[in-house]
């Protein structure tokens, strides 16, 4: 079976969506299929590539999302889909959209995944941050790709519903993104660390809500001997630093390369994940995969509160005094650390990517089977 994967920015190795593709791809010809990836030539180029697209309005708003479209040449697309026998759709964005218009016109079944809701988008650009644009988000996801899938993998079943409630059609299949089989691992190594570690990671922008974690450090009754993590990069970077100044350890804050990143993860105490938005939290999930213990912030569009075993590991999104509660009760009792990690490591065994994408398959083989037949709930 020849399965065409569409992502606008596949090579990008800073975004959850174009991090959780490429293991995708990968794991799926591990498991024999034969995969191509039509993309931009961002970073570097796929068997079907096309140039980024170039809209400055639009450019700009995407690269506080670190994501930049792909142009949708039709020949490209054409050439691609002509050696396809399905497509897995990985974005809802313009190249997506060419690929969609096109699959249907040649009978060529189509699957996709739900990445990112509109607020992912909206977030961070505060003249759009209204009802109104996020609907019409919504219904642009929708209308002009997902229900044109014969299935969408959903990560969890809070994402599920949320589609449901706005007007997807598609057969839903939940299915975690999956963690890589080398990052579950138990590594609680001997703490050196003459401060209490916590990390966080993500880009520095409005849903990923650094700032709750920054104030809630500040007012911990420990703040004294905690040293923060902030590793990421984006928009907010000067305001956190300037935030950061008023604790009595200013935070670390810097991108960290893929290996870099899980040796400071390993090396911590707590893992917390600040987002209100969230399609799953990947970050986090790759955190606990190595026993690292998680607090979790719940909020109606963040579906990563799922994976918080206890009271302990959830607060309310945004609640500073609450997460500062969360801090200090680790901080406090930092010997039960090593067992909940247990628990957590456990936890990464059953959404491993290894199984996540056997799941996946199926989705795409029976989409393969069916044809370019579109289904209703």
């Amino acid at each position: 079976m020849n399965i065409l994967v569409v992502c606008g920015d596949y090579f990008n190795q800073s975004n959850g969506l174009c991090l959780s593709t490429q293991r995708f791809v990968k794991e799926l010809q591990k498991l024999g299929e034969t995969v191509r990836v039509l993309s931009s030539d961002r970073c570097g180029k796929t068997y079907y590539s096309v140039p980024v697209m170039r809209l400055p309005i639009v450019n700009g708003i995407m690269e506080k999302q670190n994501y930049l479209f792909a142009k949708p040449v039709k020949k490209v697309v054409t050439e691609a889909l002509s050696w396809a026998d399905v497509v897995h759709l990985s974005d809802p964005f313009p190249l997506s959209v060419k690929t969609v218009k096109l699959a249907e016109k040649m009978g060529i079944p189509m699957t996709g995944t739900f990445h990112l809701f509109p607020e992912n988008i909206t977030a961070s650009v505060p003249v759009i941050n209204f009802r109104i644009f996020k609907k019409a988000i919504s219904l642009y996801f929708s209308k002009l790709v997902f229900n044109h899938c014969y299935a969408v993998r959903c990560p969890t079943e809070k994402v599920r519903d949320w589609l449901i409630n706005h007007g997807y059609t598609s057969k839903l299949y939940v299915i975690s993104n999956g963690i890589p089989e080398e990052y579950i691992a138990r590594n609680y190594p001997e703490k050196n660390n003459k401060l209490f570690t916590i990390i966080s990671t993500g880009r520095y922008s409005n849903e990923k809500d650094q700032r709750t974690l920054i104030e809630a450090v500040k007012r911990s009754e420990h703040s004294s001997e905690i040293r923060l993590i902030l590793a990421g990069k984006g928009p907010l970077e000067e305001k956190y630093r300037k935030l950061g100044k008023e604790l009595p350890n200013p935070p670390v804050m810097k991108f960290y390369s893929q290996e870099e990143l899980r040796k400071a993860v390993r090396e911590a105490d707590l893992y917390v994940h600040a987002a209100n938005v969230e399609v799953e939290g990947m970050g986090c999930m790759e955190a606990f995969a190595t026993g690292i213990v998680p607090v979790i912030a719940d909020s109606e569009l963040s579906s990563t509160s799922i994976y918080a075993l206890s009271s302990e590991n959830r607060y309310t999104a945004g609640n500073v005094l609450e997460l500062k509660e969360r801090i200090d009760y680790w901080f406090e009792n930092r010997e039960l650390l090593p067992a909940r990690g247990e628990e957590y490591l456990e936890l990464a065994r059953t959404l491993s990517l290894k199984v996540t994408a056997v799941q996946s398959l199926e989705m795409i083989k029976e989409a393969a089977k069916a044809g370019n037949k579109q289904v209703s709930r």
